[in-house]
């Protein structure tokens, strides 16, 4: 997952996650930063999406970046502000779809979340050409010693991330969903 994919996910993660809620939303008063769903998003994003990201950039930080940017010339405090504004852009999405949901427009609502999660599956494919070889930075802007993606850990981790990202999203909406039908 490249960055700009976890970017969109992040901020669709946030849109969905509002229209799960929408039952709560409706009736709570609170603003959509103070409520019980917003609370359920952010752990996910703490306890999943960030270290997904960090993860990536870690181990795979030229590949994540598009190479566009060499990561080991990249502040460490740059590198903590990106996620910070991976957790704001996803906030962002929340009281978005919130307001949405409060309005009754929740079809609006839908329709942003699927332009979102089109450009986040849209950017592997459109970045097929860097995505489909990974090394560094050096490596390649020099065209030298790169290696398929399918053949080393970066698919295995890109297999293992995706899944724990998707099954902790199916669980959070799922949880945001019945939570409020419960009340």
């Amino acid at each position: 997952m490249p960055l700009p994919s976890l970017l969109a996910f992040a901020f669709a993660s946030g849109l969905a996650a509002a229209i799960a809620a929408r039952v709560e939303l409706r009736v709570s008063p609170r603003p959509p930063l103070l409520t019980r769903s917003f609370a359920a998003w952010t752990l996910f994003s703490v306890l999943i999406l960030v270290p997904v990201s960090v993860y990536f950039y870690v181990f795979h930080g030229d590949w994540f970046l598009l190479y566009a940017f060499d990561v080991a010339r990249i502040p460490s405090a740059v590198a903590l502000m990106g996620f910070v504004l991976e957790i704001g852009l996803g906030a962002l999405g929340f009281v978005l779809g919130a307001s949405l949901v409060r309005s009754q427009r929740e079809v609006v609502a839908g329709g942003l979340l699927g332009l979102t999660l089109l450009v986040a599956v849209a950017v592997p494919i459109l970045a097929k050409d860097r995505l489909s070889q990974v090394g560094s930075f050096a490596q390649y802007r020099g065209g030298f010693g790169l290696e398929p993606y399918g053949d080393g850990a970066l698919f295995a981790g890109t297999l293992a991330m995706s899944s724990l990202t998707l099954a902790g999203f199916a669980f959070l909406l799922a949880r945001l969903y019945y939570a409020a039908r419960r009340r």
